[in-house]
């Protein structure tokens, strides 16, 4: 486990993660959330509580990124997956300390 910076410019974050690469330059990052409230800001927000961890999978010949919020450490307890698009924008998953939860949202 590595605390993720940034990755590749794609990915910025405070929290632990994996990565797990899937080919030459597809790759997943698996990041453990503890159980804490996940807020999912694009463009409304989604708020997920009691999920353990956030798989983020990467590819690369394409901006898109899908993204599932996993009720366990594995990807069949998927309780919710998405598509969102990194044009220009980095995808920020970082740990709220104030208000103790993890934050998912992109920006520039």
């Amino acid at each position: 486990m590595i605390t993720c910076a940034k990755i590749e410019d794609r990915l910025v974050s405070n929290l632990n993660c994996n990565i797990i690469s899937r080919g030459e330059n597809d790759f997943d990052v698996f990041i453990k959330t503890k159980g804490n409230v996940i807020d999912v800001l694009f463009p409304h927000k989604l708020q997920f509580i009691g999920m353990e961890a956030i798989l983020v999978r990467f590819g690369a010949e394409t901006e898109e990124v899908t993204i599932h919020i996993l009720q366990h450490t594995d990807l069949h307890s998927s309780v919710a997956n998405f598509e969102i698009s990194l044009n220009a924008q980095r995808l920020y998953i970082y740990y709220d300390e104030k208000h103790n939860k993890v934050v998912l949202k992109r920006a520039i």
